[in-house]
């Protein structure tokens, strides 16, 4: 029982890193199968290609080479949806951020003083273990914020604009790292990592914390849920016949909608104990115990539940694709039929492929 749940002891602060540990360890493993899949389909499909080459290849009638079982060879490339290489680099995060928490909790366990231990260098700047593993860790949680922001773009414009991304992926990296480091950086230079004595982790200043923590957090957040909206918006603008015809279509509305619902209350649930916290902070300096429990269980967590909704249900979406699994073209192909009622209905088995992974 806490003697004063606004001042925790030794011992609940043992509880809490204890806590931290074993949810980061369920984000990392979360985190790393995600990982791994993603590795192994690309080694299989890469394998896939060169068995191809090498049977095309081996075909020593020209005209054949055309024709492989009675059907085009066709070598362009069909629509292709870079969700999955999104998902990886948002995996990656969660795994170092994991990783990073695992380390700095049971080096604190283990070596309290040592953890805390600050050594002077140049320019006036300090050093401690505790100010490198906070500062490793809102590296990669803020890049999980930007990571989670950019797949909800990309899903959106893969139905609005699904032919004008070029160079995006490299405008993505540069957000996702590039940002996460100028703030980390500008932090660590301007000596705004401090130890909290009421969890003996550190943390950013309060000067600091709303601009370059929350102030991240909330934008994105406000980005993910607009561009979510947007994009089921269009959906069922772009489809909103079909919608009324199609029930493998009306399925994908459906999973669609489930899914998108999923990844925002994911993101507001992991850090909602943690803004709660911070904010009770500016007015009181009690820190509430159970908050911080909930806090410590929810935040590490991130890595956990984005592998359960991005990675573990997108075998959902695949089975419910609204033009089945093999690509076959038969009669009801919207891309060679027209849409009833006005308009081409040419979009919409390249586009929903795209939004797929």
């Amino acid at each position: 029982m806490v003697d004063n749940i606004c001042s925790p002891g030794d011992k609940e602060k043992l509880s809490l890193a204890a806590i931290n540990i074993i949810v980061s360890a369920l984000s990392l493993i979360g985190s790393l199968l995600t990982i791994i899949s993603f590795l192994w389909k690309r080694i299989r499909t890469y394998r896939v290609e060169k068995e191809r080459e090498k049977s095309l290849y081996s075909v020593t009638n020209g005209s054949s080479s055309e024709y492989i079982n009675g059907a085009p060879s066709s070598t362009s490339k069909q629509p292709t949806s870079k969700l999955p290489i999104l998902i990886f680099f948002l995996s990656i995060s969660d795994f170092f951020t994991s990783l990073f928490i695992i380390i700095s909790q049971a080096y604190l366990i283990g070596d309290s003083e040592s953890y805390t231990d600050s050594t002077p260098l140049r320019y006036h700047l300090n050093f401690s273990p505790c100010i490198l593993f906070r500062a490793l860790i809102q590296f990669f949680f803020l890049s999980t914020f930007f990571w989670t922001t950019c797949i909800s773009y990309y899903l959106y414009h893969q139905l609005s604009s699904p032919d004008k991304e070029n160079h995006l992926m490299y405008i993505f990296n540069g957000i996702s790292w590039g940002i996460p480091f100028a703030i980390i950086l500008g932090l660590g230079l301007g000596n705004h990592f401090i130890m909290d004595p009421t969890t003996g982790w550190c943390e950013v200043t309060k000067t600091y914390e709303f601009t370059l923590w929350f102030l991240p957090l909330f934008i994105c957040l406000v980005l993910c849920t607009v561009y979510y909206i947007k994009l089921r918006r269009l959906f069922r603008s772009k489809f909103e016949y079909r919608l009324q015809i199609n029930d493998r279509l009306k399925q994908l509305d459906s999973t669609i909608s489930r899914r998108l619902t999923l990844y925002i209350i994911v993101f507001i649930i992991c850090w909602l104990p943690d803004v709660v916290q911070h904010f009770i902070s500016l007015f009181s300096t009690c820190s509430f115990f159970p908050l911080m429990i909930l806090q410590n269980i929810l935040a590490p967590s991130q890595g956990f539940w984005n592998f359960w909704v991005y990675s573990f249900t997108n075998k959902v979406v695949r089975i419910q694709h609204p033009f089945g699994g093999n690509g076959s073209n038969n009669n009801t192909n919207p891309s060679t039929n027209p849409t009833p009622g006005g308009g081409s209905g040419k979009y919409t088995n390249d586009e929903t492929k795209r939004l797929l992974p």
